[in-house]
């Protein structure tokens, strides 16, 4: 017996299927992505076998009835909300660790050492910009800290320069001690330094 043919979805909820299984398999999709971007090679496999397997699921119900246009928006709202869900979500668990830089124009000592309060290392460097002599630091901070971080930085001061990067893994650093155990989200690879 035919699972669809048999009445066992009904045309409402064949829409709902296709739109549920397409926004768990673009969600999917979307923290793929992102942690192949940052060196994730042990989860991202996982990840794409479950992706797949709601991939087929929903174009399958597509597929089926390809003229019923109630389908198709269902499978295009579905892969919208996927990506602003798969955002959501990576965002949300804020794994891995980036590069905080703040130009400040004079070495501010009581931003570095409250940065430096938190566990976290930071490295100062004398520069010239535009204006003339500055300061540029350095700190390498996780993700789910980054928030915190900037914040105390706009408090402190208020006319710094900062800009963030994503590490795609680490080999060493200063950081404080995790309540959320020692995962990064970033692989940590032990690198030769030197010769």
């Amino acid at each position: 017996m035919d699972f669809l043919s048999a009445g066992a979805l009904t045309p409402v909820l064949i829409p709902l299927l296709v739109f549920g299984a397409r926004v768990i398999d673009v969600s999917l999709e979307t923290l793929r992505i992102i942690l192949l971007a940052r060196g994730g090679r042990f989860i991202v496999p996982t990840i794409a076998f479950i992706e797949i397997i709601f991939w087929v699921v929903s174009l399958g119900l597509v597929v089926n009835d390809f003229t019923n246009p109630v389908y198709l928006l269902s499978y295009a709202a579905g892969f919208a909300t996927g990506n602003y869900v798969g955002i959501l979500l990576e965002e949300r668990l804020a794994m891995g660790v980036c590069i905080l830089r703040v130009i400040t124009s004079r070495e501010d000592r009581s931003l570095i050492d409250a940065i430096r309060a938190t566990g976290y290392g930071v490295t100062v460097v004398a520069a010239e910009g535009l204006q003339g002599p500055c300061t540029i630091f350095y700190s390498v901070v996780r993700r789910y800290d980054l928030l915190r971080i900037t914040e105390m930085v706009e408090e402190m001061s208020p006319s710094a320069f900062c800009t963030i990067e994503d590490v795609r893994s680490t080999t060493r650093g200063t950081f404080p001690q995790s309540d959320r155990g020692v995962w990064s989200g970033l692989p940590h690879r032990s690198v030769r330094l030197g010769k």
